[in-house]
Parts: structure tokens; C-alpha cells; sequence
């Protein structure tokens, strides 16, 4: 197999991996404390237990949550449409922020912390998505 196969092979590989994370979203993450937001994010504070603010709204397309952990605890940070996953923060610690994308539609999602029960104490919020 020559070189430029090989390369060529290597290249289509990258490529159609960066697609599919990016087709389903991914975490982002930065342990700077109030480190610079993504263009267009959202930002959001967790703490015990809520999220600031807890209701958000944005254009249909593709939404970058970019979130604080200002508590004392770990959460984390779920994009939910239904019973539906959009697009996952796992754990992270206090004084930390992480960013995640999740392409939405028209519609009223809802974003949580199940960690540990917190969506239960109210740690829950909405996102509500116009057209275009």
C-alpha cells in the first residue's frame, strides 16, 4: 500500500471520528475559575442546589452550555429532551467550568444535575429553543 494510501486512509479516519463527536456533542473542559467563554455560550452556575439561571432561552441550532461549578460539591450537567439525553457534563469539582454542545430544535428542553439525587433537591432548569 503506498504512502499516500495510507495517509489518505489515516486522514478519513480523523475525520469521520471529529464528525460523530461533533454530531452528538461534547464536553469541553477548563479548570481556570471564570475562564473565557466560548462565543455565543450560555453560561450557567451550579451550586447547592440550582443552577443560576435556571431558565435560558436561544435560537434553534447549536447551543454551547458553558458551566460553573460554584458549590461545594461535584455536579454535573445534562441536557435533557424528554427522557432523551442531548449531551452530558460528567462530575467536575468546585471552582471548575465545563462546556458542552447539543444541537437543538424548536421545542422546551430541560438541563439537570441527577448526581447524587440533586435534580430531586431542585437542581433542574429549562431551556426554551425558538426558530431560527
Amino acid at each position: 500500500m503506498s504512502r499516500f494510501v495510507r495517509t489518505a486512509r489515516s486522514a478519513t479516519v480523523v475525520f469521520g471520528i471529529a464528525a460523530v463527536l461533533s454530531a452528538c456533542g461534547g464536553a469541553i473542559s477548563s479548570s481556570e475559575p471564570g475562564g473565557s467563554l466560548p462565543p455565543g455560550a450560555l453560561a450557567v452556575e451550579a451550586k447547592e442546589y440550582s443552577f443560576t439561571p435556571s431558565a435560558l432561552s436561544a435560537p434553534a441550532g447549536p447551543v454551547t452550555f458553558s458551566v460553573t461549578n460554584a458549590g461545594n460539591e461535584n455536579h454535573e450537567f445534562e441536557v435533557m429532551r424528554g427522557d432523551q439525553s442531548l449531551g452530558k457534563i460528567p462530575p467536575f469539582s468546585r471552582g471548575t467550568t465545563q462546556a458542552v454542545t447539543v444541537s437543538v430544535e424548536p421545542g422546551t428542553y430541560e438541563f439537570v444535575c441527577r448526581l447524587n439525587g440533586h435534580d430531586q433537591l431542585g437542581m433542574t432548569g429549562t431551556l426554551t429553543v425558538t426558530g431560527r
